[in-house]
């Protein structure tokens, strides 16, 4: 029965973890005041939401256009994202063990890449740039009644939608529900894939590819949005470097 796997205990310990990861980040850029640097930016607001952080920066690049402030706020934001696929791996060591032996490398050649682009641009930006870049990074209390509620529905619907995926489809569809899920939430889709991997010993390896699949179409999403939202040099820079991840990505997540 789909509807089995959604023990309200479980999920109310599992919504907790997450929310207190974020709450980390939230903590971070309470503490560090509502302007500082690109760098402390994208590493502090990224444990609470590399969205917030990219959206942030999407709409200085967007109403303070400076070309040359560009690759700072590139930085900024590619540095959220790292922190990203690194939160990810903590989650999993926590939640499943096991699920990490298949994660740490997709996930540390994703975050590898996307470090190694936040260095070139923060050099860039220091060498055409040197008045310190400022944003406002706003993301909600994590703790708070709404924001659990939230994340609970969203990670509730999504085991549901795996179980029934894993009774009634291919289990491939798994990286379809991945990638449509990871269009919001890269949370979510984790807990669930570590959630299988444990039921289903057999399915580690796609679950791991699943979990990859969602890294990769969050980091697509995000890199639309300040297409849609941000000022051009912003998105072009952001464009190289998503293309570098993606195609890192998906090489070793498909011949490896």
């Amino acid at each position: 029965d789909p509807w089995q796997a959604l023990n309200p205990y479980r999920l109310w310990l599992l919504v907790i973890l997450i929310s207190s990861m974020s709450l980390l980040g939230y903590v971070a850029v309470r503490w560090l005041g509502a302007a500082h640097g690109a760098v402390v930016t994208g590493i502090s607001g990224g444990l609470a939401s590399s969205t917030a952080v990219t959206l942030s920066f999407a709409r200085s690049s967007k109403f303070e256009p400076d070309p040359l402030a560009a690759d700072t706020q590139a930085c900024g934001v590619l540095l959220a994202w790292l922190v990203m696929f690194v939160r990810v791996l903590v989650t999993v060591s926590i939640v499943y063990k096991p699920l990490l032996a298949h994660l740490w490398l997709p996930f540390s050649v994703m975050a590898v890449a996307t470090a190694a682009m936040a260095a070139i641009y923060y050099q860039l930006g220091r060498r055409r740039y040197q008045a310190p870049q400022q944003s406002t990074v706003k993301v909600s209390n994590p703790f708070s009644l709404i924001a659990a509620m939230k994340f609970g529905v969203l990670f509730a619907v999504i085991l549901l939608l795996v179980k029934l995926t894993e009774q009634y489809a291919a289990s491939e569809g798994l990286y379809i529900l991945a990638a449509v899920a990871g269009l919001t939430d890269v949370d979510a889709i984790t807990l669930s894939m570590a959630d299988y991997a444990r039921r289903i010993p057999d399915g580690i390896a796609l679950a791991a590819g699943a979990v990859t699949v969602a890294a990769l179409s969050n980091t697509v999403v995000k890199c639309t949005l300040v297409f849609v939202l941000g000022g051009r040099a912003l998105a072009n820079k952001l464009l190289v470097a998503t293309l570098v991840i993606l195609a890192l990505g998906l090489a070793v997540l498909f011949f490896v």
